[in-house]
């Protein structure tokens, strides 16, 4: 077992190096905001330096370096190579030879990771120990309670061990309220959609099928055309799943709200003419499938056209955390957006929040409590999240 740094601006980004350097079974350990060192980096911002252990067997150069090991094995005569007592390996033909040291040399490196990977989980759990060593009592107890929080075990010890060091810097402080501002400083403070009198902004709402984004947009749309008094208009594009334009103009007729239905990405500009007197208006998205390549030139386009000023991804507090990265990095060709947590009611862990938060290092704007429209929608209360998280 071996560990690496990487060095990024956020977590996001040192855990898409780090897999794709050493591969999905990496393991972070630790993570510090540090400062590069040298004159020219003093007034520079500090940087995330975060630590993965790995088995150097995993990594996928190791993976690719035993596919060519196996060619040798179980090709051997289709390839031309051929074995003589005297005169060892060597290969038929006009190509260079392939030498005994180079085969040695191979099979060193391949006994190598063998050996490393045999020894991996023995390591692997002294990694663990390290990580949770000598917190005090307080701050392990915290760490429990994150961890049943369903924070993730690399963050929750993230927290666990900045507290610790700044209760060493001032002994008698309150370890849950150290631990509180930590997330709170990482959810950071929540974006809602503000609205400009006499302008009109387009809302995009992302995400994948089934998180609840059509219920959604009719939950904000009833709440800034009922409450806040605002022309609201809907444009729908979600013309794939069954169901989902009736659906959408069911709540649109109950609020009195127009909605255009867009086939085709050239229906666009005509969809916004016929809305042109909206103060707010948002537009409906088909759930995108990880690897589909022209739903993501198609939701390009749509805002190429539409250049929305707001963009919601819309991500169910209910999904695992692996899912969540992949649908994230789903939609890691939109640059800027907010997040919207649904089907916040069906999960009594509030850490997947914080996870999201802390993956995809967007502001949380709002989070959906149940199926009541417009009600069940708030602007994402931060403060009480984290609150729950620590005290249940």
């Amino acid at each position: 077992m071996q560990v690496k740094r990487y060095h990024a601006e956020n977590m996001k980004q040192a855990y898409d190096a780090a897999i794709r350097e050493l591969g999905s079974d990496a393991v972070m350990i630790s993570e510090k905001w540090v400062r590069k060192k040298g004159i020219k980096n003093l007034f520079r911002k500090p940087v995330l330096e975060v630590q993965f252990a790995y088995d150097p067997a995993t990594i996928p150069s190791a993976k690719k370096l035993k596919a060519v090991s196996s060619q040798y094995d179980a090709g051997i005569q289709d390839s031309g190579i051929i074995a003589s007592a005297d005169k060892g390996w060597g290969y038929k033909g006009k190509h260079a030879s392939i030498n005994n040291a180079q085969l040695e040399q191979l099979d060193s490196r391949l006994n190598s990771f063998e050996m490393k990977m045999t020894d991996f989980f023995d390591k692997f759990e002294f990694v663990k120990r390290d990580v949770t060593y000598d917190y005090p009592e307080d701050i392990e107890k915290l760490l429990e309670k994150m961890i049943e929080s369903q924070v993730r075990e690399e963050l929750a010890h993230s927290f666990a061990k900045q507290a610790g060091q700044m209760l060493r810097q001032q002994p008698g402080t309150n370890a849950a309220e150290i631990v509180e501002h930590l997330m709170l400083e990482q959810i950071g403070r929540a974006e809602p959609i503000l609205h400009k009198k006499f302008t009109q902004k387009v809302i995009l709402v992302l995400g994948p099928t089934g998180v609840g984004k059509t219920t959604t947009i009719v939950k904000l749309a009833a709440d800034f055309a009922v409450k806040q008094k605002k022309n609201v208009g809907i444009i729908n594009t979600d013309t794939y799943r069954i169901g989902a334009k009736e659906q959408m103009q069911t709540y649109a007729d109950i609020l009195g709200v127009p909605m255009q239905v867009v086939y085709h990405s050239h229906e666009l500009d005509e969809a916004m003419a016929n809305l042109s007197d909206r103060d707010l208006i948002f537009v409906d998205t088909t759930g995108k499938r990880p690897g589909d390549e022209q739903h993501k030139e198609d939701l390009l386009e749509i805002v190429r056209i539409l250049k929305p000023e707001d963009v919601l991804l819309c991500l169910a507090a209910t999904t695992s955390f692996s899912s969540i990265k992949e649908m994230v990095d789903t939609y890691g060709f939109v640059d800027d957006y907010r997040l919207m947590i649904t089907k916040l009611d069906e999960t009594k862990y509030r850490g997947s929040v914080l996870n999201i938060s802390w993956y995809t290092q967007k502001p949380l704007a709002y989070v959906t409590t149940g199926q009541n429209v417009p009600d069940d929608i708030e602007v994402a209360d931060v403060e009480s999240l984290v609150k729950q998280i620590i005290r249940g």
